[in-house]
């Protein structure tokens, strides 16, 4: 896969195409255009090419970094507002009627599989023969919860001669994770609340959404969401202003937030998946990282997976809490010192 860097796309190396070892494969938030990500990605890229803290020598691991827009968000690369179709998947489903539809989380989860599928079959074809490659999975907020659901379906499909697949999932790093009763935190009360009031908030949203980017020129809608977003940096001020003038992405990020709150309830994966249980199959190495006053996680929440799923004994995810005030949304102002960090747990993962 050639290294490249759109708006619907981020791929790149930090060493020889033929010679990755793992790939790590990001999975993004809601809403989720990979645009917001770009500066993230490209640290992150910087430091495992780098040499390991307290070490001259150069990483001797050939990493490929990868992340893409989830279903549904993609836009046209050149900014043209009427959008495009990405190389993974359309703006909209199509159904039988010739109707657009958004994705829901389950369409999404099977969007980002059959994605880490493709992207693994052409990173596999150029590698040399007999090395099975690795995955470290990386999802932010409710991407979070779809890397913790490609575990568990990969690990199934492990089980399946037939099907298994030609890839191994070594270790994952779940940053601010959305996994259980989303219900609970403080945004997510305020969204129930306004959809059991608003049930078809997905559709008014959208649509004033439209009005509003016809209506106002392009430079003041620009200094509108300067204002709002408290002048946010150049990637996040175009990411959005995209995300904002595509036809469809106010509606699907909506469509899936409230299937979100919906689907997001309590712990659905088993003790294998997790890793707090003794098993002979290999068990990915788990990173959780916790924000403080996170709005998207209540703090009960993240103190009973703590408690309940923490390592004991040498087993189960290793569960940080951050202490710098990180906000939800790192990915905004935050990158380097996040990009350090998630560099040393992928340096932890693939030195176990």
């Amino acid at each position: 896969m050639e290294a490249q860097v759109t708006r619907n796309c981020f791929c790149t190396y930090t060493g020889a195409q033929s010679q990755v070892d793992t790939t790590v494969f990001f999975i993004s938030g809601n809403p989720g255009l990979i645009g917001y990500y770009h500066p993230f990605l490209s640290l992150l890229a910087q430091h495992l090419a780098g040499p390991k803290q307290g070490s001259t020598q150069k990483a001797s691991t050939s990493f490929q970094i990868y992340g893409c827009s989830l279903g549904g968000f993609e836009v046209a690369d050149n900014g043209d507002e009427r959008g495009s179709s990405a190389s993974n998947g359309s703006r909209a489903k199509d159904t039988a009627d010739g109707k657009n539809r958004f994705y829901d989380l389950e369409e999404q989860i099977c969007f980002v599989q059959d994605t880490l599928n493709q992207v693994m079959s052409k990173t596999a074809s150029s590698a040399p023969l007999g090395k099975k490659q690795k995955v470290i999975l990386i999802g932010h907020s409710v991407g979070t919860y779809m890397a913790m659901e490609i575990l568990r379906r990969h690990r199934e499909a492990t089980t399946q001669s037939t099907s298994s697949p030609d890839f191994d999932i070594t270790g994952a790093v779940m940053l601010f994770p959305t996994v259980m009763d989303i219900q609970a935190s403080p945004s997510g009360q305020k969204l129930t609340t306004l959809l059991s009031m608003i049930p078809q908030l997905a559709l008014v949203v959208s649509i004033f959404a439209r009005v509003l980017t016809l209506i106002l020129p392009d430079a003041i809608l620009k200094s509108v969401i300067r204002l709002v977003m408290k002048n946010p940096p150049p990637h996040a001020l175009d990411t959005t202003f995209t995300f904002l003038k595509s036809p469809g992405g106010v509606r699907q990020a909506l469509h899936m937030a409230a299937d979100e709150m919906r689907t997001i309830t309590t712990d659905k994966w088993s003790d294998d998946v997790w890793g707090v249980a003794s098993t002979r199959d290999p068990v990915a190495k788990l990173f959780f990282y916790f924000g403080r006053n996170d709005h998207w996680v209540a703090e009960k929440t993240r103190d009973d997976i703590i408690a309940l799923k923490g390592r004991q004994d040498g087993l189960g995810p290793k569960m940080l809490v951050c202490e710098e005030g990180l906000p939800h949304a790192f990915c905004l102002k935050h990158n380097e010192i996040m990009a350090t960090k998630v560099a040393g747990m992928i340096r932890e993962i693939e030195s176990s």
